[in-house]
């Protein structure tokens, strides 16, 4: 991560989110106002008692912190960061452990002794380590995992072993090994019911698990490829992205996870920590395997999910988010889980404290994957946006200017400068989307078949004043959708009907002045269907690619404009109650007010109504839009 400097729009959001709420979470309350780890305690608010809840979401922010902070080179957020990383290295307890009282005996708590928040904070402890090596914090590390206080074969706890395996490949502790091989064979057995043990990600089953735990579980069979070689171990992660893109990912990228697996429908969506923790895990197997689907993978999650989870000035987020959503305030969550609530809401802490904390990770965890190196001459350039590579490769400086306005643009230009001529590996990739790619060295084509969904090389002696060219066509795609639906893509953005809205500002203890609770209404028609088909031609189609005069995920500044004809279905609406009940097990709960609910895509006898009148929409990216509609109905050609 400290060898990637981001530049242009990288930067901009980053920025963003160091001025919103990464900088401030503050704003969005509970537990965010509070010591976090430097303090035994935190009492879990409203649920009375204490446990390992705002530990979690604690260590979400100061990872987000360290990384944002690391990347822009801010001293403020790095500093915010190292109060709470230096405080817990530097308080062990006698027999290593390290972190708040709480978290060491939880006797009296459903989950005893937990843990899974201490893989959360190391993960902060490990990109600070990048940026200030320290042979103590391997020590003190190493302590805490050899103290025994707890075992990490249950639930979440077993993330840890992504901390051992990083100790391991740093210290060469065998110890650390042996304890993750450990906690992963004891993993298989105490967890058989999850849908991320070896057995249930090899077979052809459809997992059905609360997102956020099965996007943590599901990488660790990359992990422990990576430890010990075992093809098993990757062959499991492998399938079970395989089946979750099958069966759960939506058109923007991110598996549908409103809490657990949900299917794909049209008012489908996702929790924004199952976008981050997502994006997390494709990493990861991009690092272990160097397989170029899952860089085409993180871009579509990080340029279109992500950004359209989250206001602009990233200062308010939804819990849940999704393709279709035409209505965004306090009683609009259509969801199975907590139907009528605030959830599809943009506020600072819409429902639950993890998202606002755990948002702060996504886009640090795909810059921090730009770049990859092996060896001392192969330099891989993983995914696509504005940046600079600063690296070391066989004893030399070398740097390399990313110049890019990518994904809005389908030219990437790669500048080099090296303290002296080498004979290097570079290596890039050509997206599954793209047919037609173009490779230039210097201004000369390099004429060779550039297959799509790979990575390529070009090994030359390189010096400084080279430049590569990739220039990747994007053309637009109909694409199929649930419920006789389609999609617009085009090269790795999805497209969108950006709905006009009004927005007027909520009280809500968990916000502020500057960090407002919004709900968003729809002012104009929203309710379009298309003639397209699936594969349909649509050279004819208009498309405008405008300057970037402002921040591109600002729907009026969009950089693209797409423009389609379509036609109104009236009997399509929006869904109104004015009460619903909710029950679980003996506790119920009444929700009441202006109900109002995004409706499923409409029934053939609504769309066989649809107006004669075509008017022409214009579609934007997914990410510069708050409220949307991504699936259309297919009409029938009047």
């Amino acid at each position: 991560m400290t060898q990637v400097t981001p530049r242009g729009w990288w930067h901009e959001f980053l920025a963003r989110q160091r001025s919103g709420l990464t900088g401030h979470l503050g704003a969005a309350g509970y537990p965010f106002r509070s010591r976090g780890w430097r303090q035994s305690q935190i009492a879990l608010g409203k649920r009375g008692g204490t446990g390992w809840w705002p530990f979690e979401q604690y260590a979400y922010w100061v990872d987000g912190l360290i990384r944002c902070g690391l990347l822009l080179d801010d001293e403020g957020l790095k500093a915010k960061a190292r109060r709470q990383i230096d405080y817990v290295l530097d308080h062990p307890d006698h027999d290593g452990y390290l972190g708040p009282a709480a978290l060491k005996d939880l006797a009296d708590h459903p989950y005893a002794s937990e843990r899974w928040p201490h893989a959360v904070f190391f993960r902060a402890v490990m990109a600070d380590y990048d940026a200030r090596p320290d042979p103590q914090t391997l020590r003190r590390l190493i302590g805490h995992y050899l103290s025994q206080t707890a075992p990490h074969e249950t639930t979440r706890n077993v993330c840890n072993i992504e901390i051992m395996a990083w100790l391991y490949e740093r210290s060469g502790d065998a110890r650390m090994k042996a304890m993750a091989e450990s906690a992963y064979a004891a993993f298989q057995v105490h967890a058989q019911k999850s849908g991320a043990t070896l057995r249930n990600m090899l077979s052809d089953d459809r997992a059905g698990d609360h997102g956020p735990t099965y996007m943590e579980l599901f990488k660790l069979g990359a992990l422990m490829y990576r430890l010990t070689g075992k093809r098993r171990y990757i062959n499991a992660s492998v399938n079970a992205q395989r089946k979750l893109e099958r069966d759960h990912v939506l058109i923007d990228g991110v598996p549908s996870a409103t809490e657990h697996l949900r299917g794909i429908y049209s008012r489908a969506g996702h929790e924004t920590c199952v976008i981050t923790d997502y994006l997390w895990s494709l990493g990861i197997l991009l690092a272990s395997t160097k397989d170029a689907q899952y860089a085409d993978a993180m871009e579509r999650v990080a340029y279109n999910a992500l950004p359209g989870a989250v206001t602009k000035d990233f200062r308010a987020l939804q819990y849940f988010s999704g393709p279709n959503q035409v209505v965004a305030g306090a009683h609009t969550n259509h969801h199975p889980h907590g139907t009528g609530y605030a959830h599809v809401s943009y506020r600072p802490n819409p429902a639950t404290e993890c998202c606002p904390a755990n948002v702060h990770r996504a886009m640090p965890a795909l810059i921090g994957r730009a770049w990859m190196q092996e060896g001392a001459d192969h330099l891989i350039a993983a995914l696509y946006g504005p940046s600079v590579y600063d690296g070391r490769m066989q004893g030399h400086c070398v740097r390399v200017r990313q110049e890019t306005a990518y994904p809005f643009d389908d030219q990437v230009t790669f500048h080099f400068e090296l303290e002296q001529s080498l004979s290097l590996r570079f290596s890039f990739r050509i997206p599954a989307w793209c047919q037609h790619a173009r490779v230039c060295v210097n201004g000369k084509p390099v004429k060779r078949p550039w297959k799509p969904g790979s990575f390529h090389s070009l090994k030359r002696v390189f010096a400084t004043g080279d430049q590569v060219t990739v220039t990747l066509p994007r053309t637009l795609r109909v694409v199929s959708g649930p419920e006789e639906g389609v999609g617009f893509e085009y090269g790795p953005l999805v497209l969108a009907f950006p709905v006009p809205e009004t927005r007027s500002t909520e009280a809500d203890e968990r916000s502020t002045a500057k960090f407002p609770s919004w709900s968003i209404m729809p002012t104009g028609a929203w309710n379009y269907g298309v003639s397209f088909q699936p594969g349909d031609d649509v050279s004819d189609v208009e498309v405008v690619q405008r300057a970037a005069t402002g921040y591109p995920w600002d729907s009026e500044h969009a950089p693209l404009v797409v423009r389609i004809p379509a036609r109104r279905v009236p009997g399509w609406t929006i869904q109104r109650k004015r009460k619903l009940v909710h029950r679980w097990g003996r506790h119920r709960r009444v929700v009441e007010g202006d109900l109002r609910f995004m409706p499923p895509l409409p029934t053939p006898a609504q769309r066989a109504r649809a107006l004669k009148r075509v008017e022409t929409i214009e579609l934007i990216p997914y990410g510069a839009t708050c409220l949307r509609v991504t699936w259309f109905p297919q009409l029938i050609l009047v």
